[in-house]
Parts: structure tokens; C-alpha cells; sequence
């Protein structure tokens, strides 16, 4: 059985023009998000009336006129209503669970990342550190903020090989790991415009607004702070020059 590679292409745009890396999603996570979450929503459309049927009785359920509209579908037309909703929320879902992770396209002298909602872009010579942090890609400049940071569906070995072939200074962790401190409501910022943003950035973060994330990341690198995040909490630390 063939192994899973990631969706890596090499080209030039000119003759003399660098050669290009682009990672993506692998192609075969493409076609399983694609196909397989409109099937799973079109799927779960057929049975959502079965289901509510047989737990109907069940005492204290939650949503319960919900339910019973959902039991009483019994006429063909409701249940192709149904499966016709799920295909649309699958395919809804499908583009937006691939929109929402990065696409890296590399150079010897430049690196351009971002996703639908923001891009990036970052001369080689400037770029400090690369690494992973969890499921996120990672760019640092001279002055340690996070040029980009996002989830990328690629693996981190060929990640890693890309940005080595290219020149880039790969690491295997953090290097500033150690100066992030949590944040929450009344921490001690040093800074109390920086707690603001802060505050505002965990409202964008439970609202999953991608484009605010962002923005709110670089006023608070703009006052001197960097962020990451673990689900809604925030870990922030000072800039460091290298």
C-alpha cells in the first residue's frame, strides 16, 4: 500500500526564478474531507428520524421539540429534506475545515504562509526560528514575533525537510518556551493596554474568528508581547531581539 504524503510541489515560475515548495493538505485529506463529510452529513440526514424515534421517551431529554419534530418525519420528501440539509452542512463543513489551515509556499529567499483569512509573507534573512508547536507551524523574525503561526495538515517531518532544503533555520522546539506566562481576567500584565487586547482576543478565540485572532495577535506584538493559545487560554511572553 502506497504511504500518505503530503501535497508538496516543486515549480518556477521563470527560468531564473527560485524554485518553489508548497505544502498543503495531502491530496489524500483532501478527497476524505471533500467526499466524506457531505456523505456523513447526507447519512446522518437518513437516520436523524430514526434516531429521534427511538429516544423520544427517553425521561428529562434535552431539545426535546426538536426531537419530536424530527420523530415525526415520516413522509419520503421530509426525509430527502434531511439528507439534502446534511449535504449542504457537510460540504459546508468540508471547505471550511480546509480553509482554515495553512498553505506554506517556500523559497530560498522568502516564505509567504497564511489561510482564506490572512496571509503572510517573510524574507528568509529575517526569519529567526522555525519550529512546531503542537499541531501549529511557526515563523519568528529577529525581534521573536510570530510572523506566522497556524494549524498545517502536512507532516512534521516533511515540514521540516522543506524549510531545511530551503535554508531556513529549523528547531525542534520553542526557543522561547520558558517565558510564557498564562493569562487570564486580572493577570499581571506589565502593560494595561496589553491585558485588553488580551481580553478581546479570548472573545475572538470562543468565537473562532480567525481574521480577529490575528489582528488581535499583532496589536499585542505591536505593544511588545507575543501570544499563543490552548484552546480559549492564552500563554503571552515579552518580545525577545536576537
Amino acid at each position: 500500500m502506497a504511504s500518505r504524503q503530503p501535497h508538496e510541489q516543486v515549480s518556477t515560475s521563470a527560468p531564473d526564478a527560485p524554485a518553489a515548495t508548497v505544502l498543503g493538505h495531502p491530496r489524500s485529506d483532501q478527497i476524505l474531507v471533500l467526499v466524506g463529510m457531505p456523505l456523513f452529513g447526507t447519512a446522518l440526514g437518513l437516520f436523524l428520524p430514526f434516531l429521534a424515534r427511538q429516544i423520544i421517551d427517553w425521561p428529562k431529554l434535552p431539545f426535546r421539540v426538536v426531537l419530536e419534530f424530527l420523530a415525526s418525519a415520516e413522509a419520503t420528501w421530509q426525509v430527502m429534506a434531511f439528507m439534502g440539509g446534511g449535504f449542504v452542512l457537510g460540504v459546508v463543513f468540508a471547505f471550511v475545515a480546509l480553509s482554515e489551515s495553512l498553505t506554506v509556499t517556500l523559497t530560498d529567499v522568502r516564505v509567504e504562509a497564511g489561510t482564506d483569512d490572512w496571509r503572510q509573507a517573510i524574507d528568509r534573512e529575517d526569519v529567526s526560528a522555525v519550529f512546531l508547536d503542537g499541531g501549529q507551524l511557526v515563523v519568528l523574525d529577529h525581534d521573536s514575533r510570530q510572523v506566522v503561526r497556524g494549524a498545517h495538515a502536512a507532516p512534521g517531518q516533511s515540514i521540516a525537510a522543506a524549510f531545511r532544503r530551503h535554508g531556513y533555520p529549523w528547531h525542534g522546539s520553542d526557543p522561547y518556551a520558558e517565558l510564557f506566562q498564562k493569562w487570564d481576567p486580572g493577570s499581571d500584565v506589565p502593560r494595561p493596554e496589553a491585558s485588553a487586547v488580551l481580553a478581546a482576543r479570548r472573545e475572538a478565540l470562543k468565537r473562532k474568528s480567525g481574521r480577529d485572532v490575528h489582528r488581535l495577535t499583532q496589536a499585542a506584538e505591536e505593544l511588545g508581547y507575543t501570544v499563543r493559545e490552548k484552546g480559549t487560554e492564552q500563554y503571552w511572553r515579552p518580545l525577545v531581539r536576537s
